[in-house]
């Protein structure tokens, strides 16, 4: 086989880098979508985790306010 020429070397470089370039684009793009699923999973998980803090005192004063009754 035959040495490549610089030309040649040069040509294929920058066809790697083409494909580089548009890989990387595609890979922020995809990381950009992950990070916006990522905080709105945060937010549910947020917004859950109060309602049952919520729901678990309403709870224990109710029982404390029926303790004093009783």
């Amino acid at each position: 086989m035959a040495k490549a020429t610089t030309a040649e070397v040069a040509a294929n470089l920058h066809a790697h880098e083409v494909k580089c370039e548009e890989r990387w684009k595609t890979i922020f793009k995809e990381t950009g979508e992950i990070k916006e699923e990522i905080s709105s999973i945060n937010k549910t998980i947020r917004i859950a985790t109060f309602g049952i803090i919520s729901f678990a005192g309403a709870i224990i004063i109710a029982l404390l306010s029926w303790a004093l009754v009783v």
